[in-house]
């Protein structure tokens, strides 16, 4: 794989409104894979960071994917903070990913053993969002109990069950909405702080469809890379147009150069 594929594969994923270049640097380094430079608008990859083979070459394409969100980050989203690997971010490579994984050009193989271990994290995370669910339901019976005694809810909660009010807030809330159980703890609470209830549910349901926690928590403004064709069309068309103009203008200046010499 080379740099000129990269490029190739990385446009396969998302027609970006402003050019950019993928450079190898032919260096090894211990630090990063790979690194997005603003001004120049390159994608930089430390090639010599991976072995040359199908498992090398998908690791390389996936530090591709994560400097190519930065571009879009960057360009699209106008994003200029120094607080780079942001939700933000995370939503839009992950959207890349995604794309990736459905086009066949990136994979994640993974042997019986890492299935078993992601599953039963995944099962973990998904009773920790059941328990919190079951204290809401638990602190619901608490609360009426707390009326018929007359004794004060926030008090007993805080200083005798040893809960914060907001844990507590959080809990009752999780009971109502009554989230899937098999969805994950952080699901849970990206759902928890929306309001909308019809919000609530298309985060609910990409969450059922394995999207990522960032990407759930971004579903208000839909896909942050959108695979649309005729906006994906667009796009490119914007984008050859400007470099087309670009090329336009450097090819005047060198006509207007070599006449002043003498030279057409």
């Amino acid at each position: 794989m080379n740099q000129d594929i990269v490029k190739k594969n990385l446009l396969k994923l998302h027609n970006c409104e402003e050019e950019f270049t993928v450079i190898f640097s032919g260096k090894k380094s211990n630090k990063v894979n790979g690194l997005y430079k603003t001004g120049k608008r390159e994608i930089i990859i430390h090639n010599r960071n991976f072995a040359n083979d199908e498992a090398g070459n998908n690791l390389l394409f996936y530090t591709a994917i994560h400097e190519l969100a930065h571009h879009i980050q960057f360009t699209e989203h106008k994003k200029k903070s120094c607080r780079t690997h942001t939700s933000l971010f995370y939503a839009i490579m992950n959207d890349l990913a995604d794309i990736a994984e459905k086009k066949g050009l990136y994979k994640v193989v993974m042997d019986a053993a890492t299935e078993k271990l992601v599953k039963e994290a995944h099962e973990l995370s998904c009773q920790i969002a059941a328990i919190q669910k079951k204290l809401g339901k638990v602190l619901f019976k608490l609360e009426e109990k707390c009326v018929e005694t007359g004794i004060r809810y926030e008090d007993v909660i805080d200083r005798k069950a040893q809960i914060s009010l907001n844990t507590a807030k959080k809990a009752r809330k999780a009971f109502v909405i009554d989230i899937p159980e098999n969805l994950s703890a952080d699901i849970q609470e990206a759902v928890l702080r929306e309001n909308d209830e019809d919000v609530q549910q298309e985060m609910i349901n990409a969450g059922q469809k394995g999207k990522s926690v960032e990407q759930v928590k971004r579903v208000k403004t839909n896909s942050v890379v959108n695979e649309d064709e005729t906006e994906s069309l667009l796009k490119e068309k914007k984008r050859l147009t400007r470099t087309i103009d670009t090329l336009q203008r450097r090819l005047d200046e060198v006509v207007e150069h070599l006449e002043s010499k003498g030279e057409l």
